[in-house]
């Protein structure tokens, strides 16, 4: 069920037959992340919890993943639930392109999708390129 914990993190998406779902992961990864670092850092087993480094399918979800992250177990929470995922009053990196040089990111301290450059966050936004990283069971 939604916000329960398994598969190495929080279950925040369900499919209808129950069957499937998406896992985000207990913590963030990184505080300052442009968007290239985020992929690397997500993709680093040692950066992960001890149940997230059972599993090695972890990535960078998409800005839409994000959107159910906020809504389900984070901030924006419809279902009651708080944000039980944690989660800080910050921007994170979604896999989502705008353009070669922006990528999508959404605020969590509004739920409003934002389009970055993909490369200068920790210069220009110090400590508001935060990665969640994500898989499917």
């Amino acid at each position: 069920s939604i916000g329960d914990m398994a598969q190495g993190g929080i279950i925040f998406w369900v499919s209808a037959d129950g069957k499937n779902g998406l896992v985000a992961s207990l913590d963030d990864h990184c505080l300052s992340c442009n968007w290239s670092s985020a992929f690397e850092v997500v993709s680093d087993p040692s950066t992960h919890t001890s149940q997230g480094q059972q599993y090695r399918d972890w990535r960078v979800p998409t800005v839409f993943e994000l959107d159910e992250m906020y809504s389900n177990i984070g901030p924006g929470n419809a279902l009651g639930l708080g944000n039980i995922g944690n989660f800080q009053n910050a921007h994170y990196w979604s896999s989502t392109d705008h353009s070669l040089n922006y990528g999508y990111r959404l605020d969590f301290s509004s739920g409003i999708k934002v389009s970055s450059l993909k490369y200068a966050i920790g210069a220009i936004w110090p400590d508001d390129g935060v990665v969640r990283a994500v898989r499917n069971f």
